[in-house]
């Protein structure tokens, strides 16, 4: 449908589809039946402050973990003068 309507558009067409009930016959006797255990269902996430502050709270971890002691102390003297830079 992306491609189909504007080419249609910009031919001045429209299109109608009628529905073959012998090749769909056909169709459904070759197409296995559907697993329904398969299927997903929408996550049940819920995107709250809590949620965020919680993943962040991971990456900042993560952060860390990859981190070397070199750039952690450099991190640390940045905040340090932020902090007290201020007053």
């Amino acid at each position: 449908m992306t491609s189909l309507a504007p080419v249609l558009n910009g031919l001045g067409l429209k299109c109608q589809f009628v529905e073959d009930q012998e090749a769909t016959e056909r169709l459904k006797s070759r197409v296995p039946i559907r697993n329904g255990s398969y299927v997903r269902s929408a996550p049940s996430i819920v995107f709250t402050v809590r949620f965020y502050k919680r993943i962040g709270r991971m990456g900042a971890q993560a952060r860390v973990d990859n981190s070397t002691a070199e750039q952690r102390q450099e991190w640390a003297k940045k905040a340090a003068a932020a902090r007290w830079g201020r007053r």
